[in-house]
């Protein structure tokens, strides 16, 4: 079963401000990342591929696009960094999914249908009108609604859930 931000809590999270929606909802999600995702991932990594973000910038993410935390969530989110960040090229796009397909462990290795979220984030992100979200200083925004970044940004959950 999905984890859906907006009914976990029954929060109406667009009024609540980032910090607050965080430390509901990943206060007690803390992964321990193995050390191929953090290559690939990681801003502090000198492999690290476009997209790349720091963990907590990462739940953000999750929050402002109201995604959970499946597998099927974890990857629109991943596909829409990348897609968002304007240096990602087709050759970035073939080392992540193969790395994610086949080399990342269980249970952070995508499945078929998880390339396919990953791809419908990759456009999402595309398409968005604020680009480079991912290099943001999202410090700077705690204090903010959500329903105020994701008007700021151009993120629409609405659309999202068509997709």
């Amino acid at each position: 079963m999905a984890f859906d931000l907006n009914e976990a809590f029954q929060l109406d999270i667009a009024q609540m401000n980032l910090k607050e929606v965080h430390s509901v909802v990943f206060s007690l999600h803390k992964p321990k990342i193995p050390f191929v995702i953090w290559v690939l991932e990681n801003p502090n990594s000198l492999l690290a591929l476009p997209g790349k973000i720091s963990l907590r910038h990462h739940d953000y993410i999750h929050i402002l696009l109201g995604r959970g935390i499946s597998s099927k969530d974890e990857a629109f989110v991943i596909g829409f960094t990348m897609g968002n960040d304007l240096k990602t090229n087709k050759l970035h796009l073939f080392i992540y999914k193969v790395f994610a397909k086949f080399l990342y462990p269980h249970p952070y290795k995508f499945s078929a249908i998880d390339l396919i979220n990953f791809n419908l984030g990759f456009m999402y992100g595309r398409r968005i009108k604020v680009k480079q979200i991912n290099e943001i200083n999202f410090e700077i925004y705690q204090n903010e609604t959500t329903g105020f970044l994701r008007n700021l940004f151009g993120i629409n959950t609405d659309e999202i859930k068509l997709i």
